[in-house]
């Protein structure tokens, strides 16, 4: 009985031992128990990474670039967003502008920016390049494409990058910027409504010819969706004006091809006018123009609002200007961006204002915020 007594003493004696530590043990799992808790609730009340746009910015197209990235900025800060400008390829040092207000710029690899030096680069090396800064932009964490795409091509590649881009499983919107292609997996287009503008285009002609002449136009491949609703439009508001004849239209691609054609254009007929479709067609008839300097009137109808498109319409070299709001399309191609990303309502389409632009309306309160948005 001693035994059992003294051993009963000796395990109440260890018992009574082990207890401070216990309750250290309780103590300390209580801790880490709210500490994780208090973690838990921290990271619940951090605010979602913001939304990453990314604005593959177009080349050759000066001022209506810069107005489509003030655009697309302006959107992204109030919602947010941070926006990844892209440098497809170089552009003309005369017309580039280098954006401050973006969170952060991409520069084309040296081996796309390299031929830029030596030589133009090829239409296929342009769609080419688009296709690479999207990838980038993929790889920069861009959660949406915002691209003025140069022809269907290049936006079935970028539309495939954006698809394979992602792999889980969400599905990286494009935004489509100043143009119509026929390709499947678009998000939204922004842009001008070109039949309409086309018939803009050629009522000026008709008023400014007073409905009679022999005219021409000028633009790039009709295999740009964009241009051909141009010039339905045009022919289709000449088909009132029975005295006016159009010719064969003449296609070229850059502003030296279309100097040229439009050289041959005048040496082969007796043209009263020409409506050039693009800003590459405008500045090349300018360009045969100037070189004549015989004193022929020949009136320029143009789309487009480059520095130099502006300056020559001021010194009658074109007499009407065909012109869209860039700074909108940028404005609204980020919200329809942060639209599909957070499940709020898209529009597939977003049709965009043109105004006809002569030397009495241009200096207009209204038609100088379309003309010079980047002027503060």
């Amino acid at each position: 009985m001693r035994a059992r007594s003294e051993m009963s003493s000796e395990l109440s004696s260890e018992k009574g031992s082990f207890r401070p530590y216990r309750a250290l043990f309780h103590a300390a799992l209580a801790c880490c128990l709210l500490f994780c808790s208090a973690c838990g609730m921290a990271g619940a009340d951090q605010p979602a990474s913001p939304q990453r746009i990314a604005l593959i910015t177009p080349a050759g197209t000066g001022e209506l670039a810069e107005a489509i990235r003030l655009g697309a900025e302006a959107a992204a800060k109030e919602r947010g967003a941070q926006l990844i400008t892209v440098e497809a390829y170089p552009v003309d040092s005369a017309s580039q502008r280098t954006s401050s207000n973006a969170d952060y710029a991409i520069s084309p690899p040296r081996n796309i920016a390299a031929p830029a030096a030596s030589r133009d680069i090829t239409r296929i090396e342009r769609e080419q390049a688009q296709v690479r800064a999207v990838a980038l932009a993929m790889k920069q964490g861009a959660t949406a494409v915002l691209v003025d795409p140069l022809s269907e091509d290049a936006l079935n590649g970028i539309i495939r990058e954006a698809e394979i881009s992602r792999t889980d499983g969400g599905i990286v919107p494009v935004i489509v910027l100043n143009d119509e292609f026929p390709v499947k997996g678009i998000t939204s287009v922004i842009s001008m409504d070109n039949l309409e503008a086309g018939r803009q285009a050629g009522q000026a002609m008709a008023e400014l010819l007073q409905g009679r002449g022999q005219i021409a136009l000028v633009g790039p491949d009709p295999l740009n969706a964009g241009v051909m609703l141009r010039e339905q439009g045009i022919r289709d508001a000449l088909l009132n004006y029975p005295g006016i004849d159009v010719i064969p239209k003449a296609v070229c691609n850059s502003r030296d091809a279309c100097w040229q054609v439009v050289k041959q254009l005048l040496d082969q007929h007796e043209l009263a006018g020409l409506i050039a479709l693009q800003e590459s067609a405008s500045l090349g008839a300018a360009d045969e123009l100037h070189r004549r300097k015989d004193g022929t009137q020949i009136r320029i109808v143009g789309f487009g609002s480059e520095q130099q498109q502006l300056e020559q319409l001021q010194e009658g070299v074109f007499q009407r200007l065909i012109v869209q709001n860039g700074y909108s399309a940028g404005y609204l191609g980020v919200n329809q961006a942060l639209a599909k990303l957070e499940r709020e309502h898209v529009q597939a389409r977003v049709t965009l204002e043109t105004k006809v632009v002569s030397t009495d309306n241009m200096f207009w309160m209204d038609n100088q915020k379309l003309l010079f948005p980047f002027v503060q």
